[in-house]
């Protein structure tokens, strides 16, 4: 059984050895604000674990007449932090505003080059704390990547892996000195093969599953994506639709100009650029219209359907999908979403199609700039739940000119069962895991008709997006 930890749901699943997905179970987060700041509560994301762990492994059982659980892993996004005491309770939730904005500004410019993004925003989150709430660092004991707050409450073990923590197999000591941080709050790099611990009796009691059910420690959902997807040799690429819409490229030796996610442990590297919040523009659309937040499938299916019969080109509707700023292939965090070209009788459907078509040229302008690092790709694999839609996975190939290799829809959870069958024994290597457990289960080609059609939308989606970027 795999949990997965995203930005905006907690998924388990569980897989046959084989690979074969034999159920997965969703939960949506509840985000909290206040006025400019942003939190989720880890207490919810256990709650929601323990909930949907116990509804997979009865619904699997019930098809099959038993569930025997061989064990956990994990995957999950990068960057939250979670601070909690002696006792394992949570001191403050983990934010995703930019309040530790500043901290991790001067970390960067103090240590180019030696400090990982993810390093830097987990350290700049603990400065930021000793500076605006002494009281409560002095309390912290653990700080924990998101997924790695489920860990410890699965086994009691304060670690990460290497690419959602130091990109290595150990943090940067000398600035942790300089910085006055002692190691002991960070948590312990490992490979994501390696086996964290086993359940502790408390969470064994509340999933149902025996007390020694052995828990792998897991990884990013970036390198669990790769994995998951069959995407993990050099050449190899992974664009995933999920809350951000992220090109991804596997390679040995990255060329000096690359933008460097994380490594791919041991020996690999990834290379890539995001289109931030891609994804999250069509769920932001959904928000606007007034969906329900328990009736998402249905809404979507809905506006899919609509939107199907809108030609190319979303009857001139534009959408600039900039809702949280660009970042790649450049960075202009000023950036703003912009929908343009609205008329009257224009409805919610032009309107989705334009978000889709606005993301999608979004999304072929990192990869450009992702296949200038990497070269041509072996092969491109679509991951993240928007590559369950067939009007946005159709488009997307016309866009890029290039034919796109589907999976079932579950490979960042498929990645941390890949790395757990490394864990425990079922194959040598995650590759040789990955060779035997991933299955293509369709191939998106490329509409001629429709990619000639896109190259004179994307011309105007441009010079809309180059005349905003003026003002």
């Amino acid at each position: 059984m795999s949990i997965d930890l995203g930005t905006t749901r907690l998924k388990v699943a569980a897989f046959a050895v084989d690979g074969r997905l034999l159920e997965l179970r969703a939960r949506r987060h509840r985000d909290h604000g206040n006025g400019g700041e942003r939190w989720q509560v880890p207490q919810e994301w256990w709650q929601d674990t323990v909930v949907l762990v116990n509804e997979v492994r009865a619904a699997v059982a019930a098809r099959l007449g038993r569930c025997d659980v061989l064990g956990l892993s994990l995957s999950g996004r990068g960057g939250a932090a979670v601070f909690a005491d002696a006792a394992g309770e949570v001191l403050l939730p983990p934010w995703s505003d930019e309040r530790h904005a500043p901290q991790r500004a001067a970390l960067r410019a103090a240590y180019p080059g030696v400090l990982a993004p993810y390093t830097s925003a987990l350290l700049g989150k603990c400065l930021w704390l000793r500076e605006s709430a002494p009281e409560l660092f002095e309390r912290a004991r653990y700080a924990f990547y998101a997924k790695d707050f489920l860990l410890f409450r699965l086994t009691g073990a304060h670690m990460t892996d290497w690419s959602s923590g130091p990109d290595g197999p150990a943090w940067p000591t000398s600035v942790l000195a300089e910085l006055q941080l002692p190691e002991s709050l960070l948590p312990r790099p490992a490979l994501p093969w390696q086996l964290a611990g086993r359940l502790t009796p408390a969470a064994a009691q509340l999933l149902q599953l025996p007390i020694d059910t052995p828990v792998a420690v897991g990884a990013h959902d970036g390198i669990c994506a790769n994995v998951g997807a069959g995407a993990c040799r050099p050449g190899d690429y992974v664009i995933t639709l999920g809350t951000n819409a992220v090109v991804r490229a596997v390679t040995q030796q990255p060329s000096a100009d690359a933008y460097r996610f994380y490594c791919l442990p041991e020996d690999r590297q990834v290379v890539g650029g995001n289109a931030w919040l891609g994804g999250r523009a069509a769920d932001w659309l959904l928000d606007l219209l007034g969906a329900d937040r328990d009736e998402r499938d249905q809404a979507y299916a809905s506006l899919e359907a609509a939107a199907a019969g809108i030609p190319v080109g979303a009857d001139g509707v534009r959408f600039l999908p900039y809702l949280g700023g660009q970042v790649a292939p450049e960075r202009h965090p000023e950036a703003r979403g912009v929908l343009a070209g609205l008329r009257v009788d224009h409805g919610s459907a032009a309107t989705y199609r334009a978000v889709l078509e606005g993301v999608s040229f979004a999304v072929a302008e990192v990869f450009d700039q992702v296949h200038g690092w990497a070269g041509e790709p072996r092969m491109i694999r679509l991951t993240g739940g928007g590559a369950r839609s067939t009007l946005w996975t159709g488009m997307l190939a016309a866009v890029l000119g290039r034919p796109l290799q589907l999976t079932d829809g579950a490979a960042e959870s498929r990645g941390a069962a890949v790395f757990l069958a490394r864990a425990l024994g079922l194959h040598a290597s995650y590759d040789a895991a990955a060779d035997a457990m991933v299955a293509i289960t369709g191939e998106v080609r490329v509409d001629a008709e429709q990619h000639a059609a896109y190259a004179e939308v994307q011309a105007d989606w441009t010079r809309l997006r180059n005349l905003v970027r003026a003002y």
